[in-house]
């Protein structure tokens, strides 16, 4: 009755559903801390602006070793970068020799490395059709837009590098990690953009996240961090495989945006819906479709944090009504291992 891959549900008029129509539908946003005004479009001076939020972050761990750079080594990550080759001294690890020098020199030489100063952060952002949807305050690309914005000025003001897959049905983009405000811009302009589709890019059909995955092990080096944002509706059985493999040399942290009407049905009443090329009537008034409906939300979520879980990925929920300030303070990045 509720298909794993849908399109979007929307009304006709906006592809928002009003479900109280005495009830203002930006409402949220008088107590929220984000001061947008459009929920439909992300504007770049607005993504930009995002930064004030990240004045008071301060995401960095205090650093246990005499060299610990920005990150703590129990990380994962490479953790040491090869600086050069010298003689061999007593008290240098045997397992850090340079056999093909020792060879050429007749001399022991052993390899010495510094700690890594930084990590690079690659933001994967999700604009597939079902992303272009919301009930109240935004769409969920919106959302996503915003929340990756936050991301990518909290990695910049702590000194290292961020950059971004973003994909919708019809397009892809990729960016190599940059630092300071003028890698970022281009990343805000793009995500922008990606809010602010066609008619007919909002009806294609969706685009794997299994290939957004194979486009972004291109990108990312071992060590970094992987933000994941998504509505997770493009998931097929090829994302476990790669996912796995980024997860041996990097840190994977995936927020999962979602509708409220996503987690749990909407009050007793008829909604008229569709996805584009069909169109129902749900009556949440008859308890076995409310039933229904909620028992397909709660099972597809339990499914979602199994399978992070398995794949020891941070999982986190992000609906259009919360701060996404705090909520960026509270979970990025992930502070120890799974």
């Amino acid at each position: 009755m509720f298909p794993e891959k849908y399109v979007g549900w929307e009304t006709k008029q906006n592809n928002f559903l009003e479900f109280d129509d005495s009830v203002p539908i930006y409402r949220e946003y008088e107590v929220q801390e984000v001061f947008m005004v459009n929920g439909v479009i992300a504007e770049l001076n607005e993504l930009i602006d995002l930064r004030r939020y990240v004045q008071s972050v301060h995401y960095r761990p205090e650093g246990k070793a005499i060299r610990s750079g920005n990150h703590l080594s129990k990380l994962r990550g490479r953790g040491m970068d090869f600086a050069e080759v010298r003689n061999y001294q007593a008290g240098d690890e045997i397992r850090h020799m340079e056999w093909r020098v020792t060879a050429r020199t007749g001399r022991p030489h052993v390899k010495i490395y510094q700690e890594e100063r930084e990590r690079p952060v690659v933001i994967l952002t999700d604009f597939n059709p079902s992303m272009i949807f919301g009930t109240r305050v935004a769409f969920k690309s919106v959302i996503a837009a915003r929340l990756a914005s936050l991301l990518a000025w909290t990695v910049i003001k702590e000194g290292d590098r961020v950059g971004g897959v973003f994909f919708s049905a019809t397009d892809h983009s990729e960016f190599t990690p940059r630092s300071r405000d003028m890698g970022v811009l281009p990343l805000l302009a793009s995500l922008s953009r990606y809010t602010d589709q066609t008619e007919a890019q909002r009806e294609a059909q969706p685009r794997l996240l299994s290939d957004a995955l194979v486009r972004l092990r291109r990108v990312v080096r071992p060590g970094s961090i992987l933000v994941l944002i998504s509505d997770f509706y493009s998931m097929d059985s090829e994302c476990e495989k790669h996912l796995k493999r980024l997860r041996y040399h990097n840190d994977i942290l995936a927020y999962h945006v979602c509708d409220r009407v996503e987690l749990s049905p909407p009050k007793p009443q008829q909604y008229a819906m569709t996805n584009g090329q069909q169109e129902i009537i749900l009556d949440t008034r008859v308890r076995s479709v409310n039933n229904a409906y909620e028992q397909y939300c709660q099972q597809r979520i339990e499914n979602l944090q199994d399978q992070f879980r398995r794949l020891h990925i941070q999982y986190v929920q992000v609906t259009a009504d919360v701060d996404l300030a705090p909520l960026v303070r509270q979970t990025f990045p992930r502070r120890s291992r799974g």
